[in-house]
């Protein structure tokens, strides 16, 4: 496990923040279909279904959820592990591998803190500048992980923000796409044609590079509405990256009141962030 500790921690860090990068509106338009959800009526008007859509996203407070991560380029790995996330607050997630912790992130308002325990390493830095000082919140990086419309720092979208979209057919779905948009960042939505649910997401932020996110495997939680149980990230700023998140949603625990704080152990290393950098440019 000479690197493989410090490959997750990029492969996670890559993930957990694919908001901070640079996306075009055509990246997404290779989503893959979706196998669950409520199938739309083929006649169904633009305005209809952004209500239909926005009517199956139910608030939540806080969420325990197992989780794959799958790292398909430029390196392939896999790893497991548990995700916990306070809604608009924090995201953290624990890494294991043959029963043993080995890696674990935390993302805050303030900081994104990354811990190899294998080697008594970590990271730390700044969330503003990890994600290019574009403003994004974790509300925001919460609905991109888990597959939800959203306008910029004002949470999910719903059916009151109709008007605060432009939608437009396209030829594998239809986009959703925010009538104002941050100095920092532009972003859209692409939804699907055939069930209620997202495909993709599209972000751009000035200076990065270009994402693409798709969605797959729709679940219904009971108390909080759709999800998507399979987020797919591909990247080309500098080597293509690409990633996939799947989301054990049929055990999660949403509404549990769960508490969660970053951990550093003491016996612990701080390393600079380009050192996980070098790391993904000598896959």
């Amino acid at each position: 496990m000479s690197k493989t500790c410090l490959k997750i921690i990029a492969a996670i860090i890559l993930a957990s923040t694919f908001a901070g990068c640079r996306s075009q509106k055509g990246a997404s338009t290779a989503g893959t279909d979706l196998r669950e959800g409520v199938a739309l009526p083929a006649n169904t008007a633009l305005n209809s279904r952004y209500t239909m859509l926005t009517e199956s996203w139910k608030p939540w407070t806080d969420v325990e959820v197992g989780v794959k991560l799958s790292l398909h380029s430029p390196a392939k790995l896999n790893a497991a592990g548990k995700a916990w996330m306070k809604r608009g607050e924090w995201i953290s997630i624990s890494v294991r591998m043959l029963g043993f912790e080995v890696a674990t992130l935390w993302v805050d308002r303030d900081s994104v803190v990354a811990v190899d325990k294998f080697h008594k390493k970590y990271v730390s830095q700044p969330t503003s500048r990890l994600l290019g000082d574009a403003g994004v919140s974790i509300e925001d990086m919460q609905d991109l992980l888990l597959g939800r419309a959203f306008l910029a720092g004002k949470g999910t979208a719903s059916v009151a923000d109709r008007r605060e979209f432009d939608f437009e057919e396209a030829a594998n779905g239809w986009y959703l796409l925010p009538r104002e948009q941050p100095e920092m960042f532009s972003y859209g939505f692409l939804a699907s044609n055939t069930s209620n649910a997202l495909r993709g997401a599209i972000v751009e932020v000035k200076d990065f590079g270009a994402v693409s996110a798709n969605y797959n495997d729709i679940f219904e939680s009971r108390t909080c509405g759709w999800f998507a149980q399979e987020v797919n990230v591909e990247t080309s700023r500098g080597k293509k990256i690409s990633a996939t998140l799947k989301w054990d949603l049929n055990g999660s625990k949403f509404n549990t009141g769960v508490v969660k704080t970053c951990r550093i152990p003491d016996n612990c290393e701080r390393i600079e962030m380009s050192a996980l950098t070098s790391l993904l440019k000598s896959f």
